[in-house]
Parts: C-alpha cells; sequence; structure tokens
C-alpha cells in the first residue's frame, strides 16, 4: 500500500469533510427520533451538522467534532395588554 492511499484513509476515520461545502468543521446534532437515537450508537455514527453549511450528515465517532451549544432562545416578555386596559385606570 502507498503511503498516499494509508493517510488518505485514516484521513477518512479521522477527519470531518461536508459533502455539500468541503467544510472542515462540524458540531454535533441533536439525536431525532429512535433511530438517531439507539441505532447509530450500535454502528458507531453520530449526527453531525456542517459549521459552514449546515449540512446534515453521519459519521463515524472516531471523528472529532466541536459540542453542540445549546440554543439561547429570547425569552420574549408575556404580552401585556397596554396602560389603558388595565382595571382601575380610568381616562376622564
Amino acid at each position: 500500500m502507498t503511503p498516499l492511499t494509508h493517510s488518505s484513509w485514516s484521513r477518512f476515520f479521522e477527519e470531518f469533510h461536508c459533502r455539500g461545502c468541503g467544510g472542515e468543521e462540524a458540531y454535533r446534532s441533536r439525536p431525532r427520533g429512535f433511530f438517531e437515537r439507539h441505532v447509530l450508537r450500535v454502528l458507531m455514527l453520530q449526527a453531525v451538522r456542517c459549521e459552514r453549511c449546515y449540512h446534515r450528515s453521519y459519521v463515524l465517532r472516531t471523528i472529532t467534532v466541536l459540542k453542540r451549544v445549546p440554543s439561547q432562545r429570547k425569552k420574549t416578555p408575556q404580552s401585556q395588554p397596554p396602560d389603558s386596559a388595565m382595571p382601575g385606570n380610568r381616562v376622564a
């Protein structure tokens, strides 16, 4: 086996490459459903998402990826009625 062939195969098991944009960084994606929670684990796969184009795919668990950062949703203030609609506020 030539050194070039060996290195390309080892890179396949160690590095992420996006099929959509060619990006090299990915982060863990939240598992969806029974298949991704249980079957992927048995097959030694994990769900990941490309950092550049957000393409979702499955890769081997031997590939190091970034930790998924939980989304910080904005807490919208609960809708409150305008001051004039509050009981006890009368306009004379």
